[in-house]
């Protein structure tokens, strides 16, 4: 019989009879600042995503008997703005649906993702573009920075309230012709992505091609790569509150290049002689809609997120080729809101929306689904994750006490 193979893996410590009893209780919110009759708070007692780690709650699962713990979440529960997710200078209301920032522009992101299929996401400007205070809107990636708008790199596709423009990789474009968002609008995204088939067949090009560019789409891919959800995460207790951390994904330097075509050798920059191209999703877009009214598509093609088209500083690297990376099942696009001098902006996540009267139909026949009905769909994909991870560390398990026996 052949020798067993151990796959190296990290593994949970074993959790406490008072972890058992430890009651699931939010974040603080501590009060900072009331503007626009809104009462607005900062989180201050869980991590934050930074440093290329992420953190999500988790609670102990006397029925995984490998994992020892499962995935949960912090009320409220629903579509919202993230705990983690967010700068420490973005400030929210009660229920995470409203923001501001006393200076600066500052940034935050959703709890759910978007990965494929038809959405529409609504945005209240609460107070805009008065002279004084400012916000941003659209979506972005889990690598867009939090310290500045989105639209700031490549990895977000943002609008400026001011004369209405796109905003992508800094570049501000024309679009709302002689108008502008303001305080009081209405705006709805509707944004429109490819299946994880069709994701999946783009990315097995890359790899296959070894580019974290485009590849060329007309070489065939015999052999597809697999691509299973892989979620590489440990247990922590942080302020006697438990989570699970994970290796977060990262600027890559070929996306930086694209915000900063330079390289820098010593203190002399030189330019960069070749145009990086990065992948784009087919029958990809952002349409916008401004009070109900279609105001047309912004964006077109939008970046690729599956790996190789994202990375993290921990992927396994090889000589000679692109790093190794996972998807964790977080890659995708998330609503994100940038606030600026007291500029106060809601993501509305209820059903309750502005219906565009050209989407009614689609909308009542599930072609296009609604912002507020990610957050069930997410939770769920959590769950099956979580079972996938049981199952799979069982067996391995059972080859560790086979490996064990063996020699």
């Amino acid at each position: 019989m052949g020798q067993i193979k151990v796959v190296p893996r990290l593994k949970p410590l074993p959790y406490s009879s008072q972890d058992l009893q430890l009651e699931l209780r939010k974040p603080i919110l501590n009060k900072q600042a009331a503007l626009e009759s809104i009462e607005f708070y900062s989180n201050d007692d869980n991590p934050n995503n930074k440093r290329a780690f992420k953190y999500k709650p988790c609670r102990p699962n006397p029925a995984f008997t490998s994992m020892m713990y499962s995935t949960t979440d912090f009320p409220p529960f629903y579509c919202r703005l993230s705990y983690f997710d967010k700068s420490p200078g973005i400030l929210v209301d009660e229920n995470l649906t409203t923001a501001t920032a006393l200076q600066g522009w500052r940034s935050a992101r959703a709890n759910a993702v978007i990965r494929e299929g038809t959405w529409y996401i609504e945005y209240r400007l609460i107070k805009s573009n008065d002279g004084e205070s400012h916000v941003r809107f659209g979506v972005a990636r889990r690598e867009a920075s939090l310290e500045a708008p989105v639209g700031f790199d490549g990895y977000g596709y943002g609008f400026r309230d001011k004369y209405g423009q796109t905003v992508h990789l800094s570049k501000q474009g024309s679009f709302l012709e002689n108008d502008q968002f303001q305080t009081g609008d209405v705006v709805g995204l509707l944004i429109s992505l490819p299946d994880m088939k069709t994701q999946r067949r783009l990315a097995s090009q890359q790899v296959h091609q070894q580019t974290v560019g485009q590849p060329d789409t007309d070489i065939p891919v015999n052999e597809p790569v697999e691509f299973d959800i892989v979620r590489d995460q440990i247990p922590i207790k942080y302020k006697n509150q438990l989570y699970f951390e994970q290796y977060d994904y990262t600027a890559s330097k070929e996306m930086e290049h694209l915000l900063n075509p330079v390289t820098v050798f010593g203190e002399k920059a030189v330019r960069d002689t070749v145009n990086f191209e990065p992948c784009k999703l087919p029958n990809s877009s952002i349409t916008v809609y401004k009070n109900g009214k279609c105001c047309g598509v912004a964006f077109k093609d939008l970046n690729a997120f599956l790996p190789p088209a994202s990375e993290q500083k921990q992927g396994k690297e090889v000589k000679g080729k692109i790093p190794e990376t996972k998807d964790d099942g977080s890659l995708g696009y998330y609503p994100m809101i940038s606030c600026y001098n007291h500029g106060i902006i809601q993501l509305n996540t209820t059903p309750n929306i502005v219906v565009p009267e050209d989407l009614k139909d689609a909308i009542s026949n599930r072609e296009i689904k609604l912002y507020s009905e990610r957050y069930e769909e997410r939770v769920l994909e959590e769950y099956v994750y979580d079972l996938v991870d049981e199952v799979t560390n069982e067996y391995l398990d059972d080859i560790e006490r086979m490996s064990i026996l063996q020699n």
